[in-house]
């Protein structure tokens, strides 16, 4: 079930992709094409909203120690510049 699901997000990654593609080339105007492309990034939206397990492992990147730490520092100025 598990490689199911990522070939699945692995095909609307692969859709969305050329669609955004084919957004910088190619503008018909109509609401068609625009209703496409709003498509196409809500999906994206949604397969990254997956927890990383149910992502491609092309899709999936580790993160290191020292992100964590810069987030961390960044939420710290965050909450200090907000008292």
């Amino acid at each position: 079930m598990n490689d199911r699901i990522k070939n699945l997000v692995a095909e609307v990654l692969k859709t969305t992709r050329e669609v955004e593609e084919w957004r910088s080339d190619y503008d018909p105007g109509s609401q068609e094409w625009y209703t496409l492309c709003n498509l196409a990034d809500t999906a994206e939206t949604l397969v990254f909203s997956l927890p990383a397990e149910m992502l491609p492992d092309a899709e999936r990147r580790y993160v290191s120690p020292g992100e964590y730490s810069a987030c961390d520092e960044i939420l710290d100025a965050l909450k200090e510049a907000g008292k």
